[in-house]
């Protein structure tokens, strides 16, 4: 249709089938150099600064065509509009001075100042051809923004072969606003493929601040959120170890459920080192596979390389299975080539498939296993269990476990095979048999239980010839026979009251009473038991030992309360309070050698009370205590403090003591002083003696100004009188198109105290990629992480004794 504003008009149609367009945000990813489509979905991103809303408002999807001008004429199927005019179809919008229309084929022409709007583009240009049917084009002179991604420049021509895909020449692209922009991008040639999700730009020109600082003859940038083949930000740091550090990962989008990373890394004082990770995903099993190699570390004087391997799935839907594979060339190679803690403290690496069988009530699972490790430190104390440098290997150990779904009584059986293996060490098979009478109720106000068991035991033990001379436990006997009876009751009761305000006060008192029968256990190897952390739901655990080389014998009762404020408007536990304590009726006689304090004395254990506190949504504290009466001294102390929120300020401050932490240790460097050999350290424990644990840390995050962001954490151990870990980090965003983030990090990297320093950084384009690895994710991660699980003694959130 077209109308004149002087109310003449003529009927105009044209047939045009209906498309649908959108435009996501883009990724934070960069490819340069080559690349195969677009890249990857791992790292964070975020569009650059919004553009302003178009002054063109969009038409619905339709197959005519409107023309609305000043004056318009038609001949031979060709409107010609001069004017104010306005060209709708198919979900376009034109505005002109001038405009040709052709009914048959579509063609539009326009000129004298363009404005062209379709969803996710808006451009003005002095000139423009465009099939409205087809939405391909050219325009000449343009400016353009990119609706959603931020993105804008000018070109002189930019033509549209084909929906969601345009050709840009002589083009500049970037997320900043204003006529000086923070980052631009140059380029001969640049390809916009909304379909593929995915930038190009040949003969290119990176400009910071019109300052030129890169030129490159192809880069590839990400325009969505798709998964894609391609270079990943790249990593640039500095480390006392190994100097200028530089990585570029390069990610293959194999297939929906396959992908694959291949990372060069060069490291100035080592040399080269490539890595690859490849990744599956099925719907009842996923795993993953990484691979590092160093040929000829300089500075190490040997080739050094890393094999991870891990899976997690089903065989079918009552069978399991859990594998995993841990390598490295030398024991040394994570505290060279790694400035984690998690992984400068790692002892042992775990080698280990097991399948896991139930039925389909659960009343019933087997247990298969066969597992290994490989012992960074050569040097064991033959104890097992917490404080061993070299666990023994279970090849394999076989567990039953069945339990009658009768109620309130049950009948249940655990039954367990183990060989247990280790060189120059006492080995055996172990076969443990228990089985038990359960009673339990639970009325909601009360509850009560009780057990009845029987363990027997039998350890058929080989090589007693090879017990060191020093050993803490050394066998008479290759055969020896274990027979401990069990017995267990207990109940709570569940009160609770309304307050005046509305608020709900619980009270938990809960008794339990524990006899294990005692047997003569000093010549049995430990293969698998330790002394766990003594806390509140421990003190109602049958044995005060882990594993099953050490079963405690025991005559108590253990009396515990548990109290909770709860919030009567969200349902919420302000404040929770627990406090126990373990009193037993003769003198406790199983130990484990060289364990230090245990938490357990004469005559029962430690007071043990907990306290955790949420007052507001800003402000939560914790704290534990395990009080020692026999002695009038605290074995563990633990209290910890948040204020404020996890997108603004936040402040964390923790306090850790542990008495008898591990075992006192020398340590000493062996080897000639050259090559590998001045990276040999050996430890020795001191029989007797233990070290004890007492640390502070403090973190903060502070948003300075509106420009910049500071996070730190500082870690400083009492008892040494040193730091564990220094860490100060800055971010700078003076702009919503650009970040600048650096970090720099001091700890302890080796087992002989010595510290390591390195610097992270990163620089970010919002709308076109990043330089640098992810310090705000590395912060985020480690600074403020709550997450407790699989936590031992060892660690303390982030804290580690040097």
């Amino acid at each position: 249709m077209i109308e004149e504003k002087t109310g003449n008009a003529a009927g105009l149609n044209a047939a045009a089938p209906r498309i649908r367009t959108g435009l996501a945000i883009s990724r934070s990813l960069l490819c340069v150099g080559v690349c195969l489509l677009p890249i990857v979905a791992s790292a964070a991103s975020s569009a650059g600064c919004p553009v302003k809303a178009p002054p063109l408002s969009l038409p619905e999807q339709s197959d005519e065509s409107t023309l609305v001008a000043d004056q318009a004429t038609v001949a031979n199927q060709i409107a010609t509009a001069t004017g104010n005019v306005r060209l709708e179809r198919n979900g376009q919008t034109m505005e002109a001075p001038y405009v040709r229309y052709n009914r048959q084929t579509t063609d539009a022409q326009a000129k004298g100042g363009v404005k062209y709007y379709r969803p996710g583009l808006y451009l003005t240009a002095d000139t423009a051809n465009v099939n409205t049917r087809n939405r391909t084009g050219q325009f000449d002179k343009t400016h353009y923004s990119v609706i959603g991604s931020g993105a804008r420049g000018k070109a002189a021509t930019i033509v549209s072969p084909g929906d969601n895909q345009y050709e840009l020449t002589d083009a500049d692209y970037s997320t900043c606003p204003g006529p000086t922009k923070a980052w631009l991008l140059s380029a001969k040639h640049i390809e916009l493929n909304r379909n593929t999700g995915r930038g190009i730009a040949r003969d290119a020109t990176m400009r910071i601040y019109g300052v030129p600082v890169l030129y490159t003859p192809y880069i590839n940038f990400p325009l969505d959120n798709q998964r894609h083949t391609g270079f990943l930000a790249p990593t640039i740091g500095v480390s006392s170890k190994s100097g200028f550090e530089l990585s570029a990962p390069y990610y293959f989008n194999i297939s929906p459920n396959f992908d694959a990373t291949l990372v060069p890394r060069v490291l100035a004082k080592r040399g080269f080192q490539l890595g690859v990770q490849g990744r599956y995903l099925f719907e009842h099993n996923r795993g993953e596979l990484d691979g590092q190699y160093l040929p000829h570390d300089r500075k190490y004087g040997a080739d050094r390389g890393l094999v991870h391997f891990e899976h997690q799935g089903e065989l079918n839907p009552y069978v399991g299975v859990q594998a995993q594979y841990n390598y490295v060339t030398d024991k040394n190679y994570f505290n060279d080539l790694s400035n984690d803690l998690s992984h400068t403290s790692t002892a042992n690496l775990e080698r280990s498939l097991q399948l896991t069988a139930a039925d389909a009530s659960g009343g019933v699972r087997f247990t298969l296993l066969a597992q290994d490790f490989q012992s960074l430190y050569n040097n064991f104390n033959g104890l097992g269990g917490l404080y061993d440098n070299k666990p023994y290997k279970r090849l394999p150990q076989a567990r039953l476990e069945m339990l009658t779904p009768t109620a309130p009584f049950q009948a249940g059986l655990d039954a367990e095979f183990t060989d247990f293996q280790r060189n120059n060490s006492v080995t055996g098979y172990r076969s443990d048999l228990r089985p038990r009478l359960l009673w339990g109720v639970d009325r909601g106000g009360w509850y009560a239980n009780s057990e009845a068991a029987y363990r027997v035991t039998h350890y058929q033990l080989q090589n007693l010839d090879q017990i060191p001379t020093d050993a803490f436990i050394r066998p008479n006997k290759s055969v020896i026979n274990r027979e401990i009876p069990s017995f267990t009751a207990g109940g709570g009761l569940r009160f609770s009251r309304t307050l005046k305000n509305g608020w709900i006060q619980t009270l938990e008192p809960r008794m339990q009473y524990l006899f294990v029968g005692y047997q003569n256990q000093s010549n049995i190897p430990i293969f698998d038991s330790g002394v766990p952390d003594l806390h509140y739901d421990r003190l109602f655990a049958d044995n005060r030992f882990t594993g099953l080389d050490r079963i405690g014998d025991a005559n108590q009762v253990t009396v515990g309360l548990t109290s909770r404020l709860i919030s009567p408007g969200s349902g919420r536990t302000v404040a929770k309070l627990d406090l126990g304590r373990v009193t037993g009726f003769r003198n406790l006689r199983v130990t484990v050698p060289n364990s230090g304090e245990t938490g357990y004395g004469s005559r029962g254990s430690d007071y043990v009370a907990g306290v955790t506190l949420a007052p507001t949504s800003t402000l939560s504290g914790r704290a534990t205590v395990q009080y020692d009466p026999h002695h009038n001294r605290i074995n563990r102390a633990i209290a910890t403090a948040t204020l404020g929120s996890r997108s603004g300020y936040q402040l964390n401050l923790g306090y850790r003591f542990y008495r008898d932490f591990r075992p006192a240790r020398n340590v000493f460097y062996t080897g000639n002083g050259s090559g590998n050999f001045r990276r040999n350290i050996q430890t020795n424990l001191i029989p007797g003696k233990f070290e004890n644990l007492s640390q502070t840390v403090l973190g903060v995050r502070a948003p300075i100004s509106d420009r910049f962001d500071f996070v730190g954490r500082w870690n400083y151990s009492l008892e040494k009188s040193r730091n564990v870990e220094t860490l100060a980090g800055i971010e700078y965003s003076p702009s919503c198109c650009y970040a600048a983030r650096v970090a720099w990090r001091h700890y302890v990297a080796r087992r002989d105290g010595s510290q390591a320093s390195a610097i992270l950084f990163q620089f970010v384009f919002r709308g076109l990629g990043q330089f640098g690895n992810n310090v705000r994710s590395f912060v985020d991660s480690d600074v403020f992480s709550n997450d407790t699980t699989g936590r031992s003694s060892h660690t303390f959130d982030t804290m580690r004794s040097p």
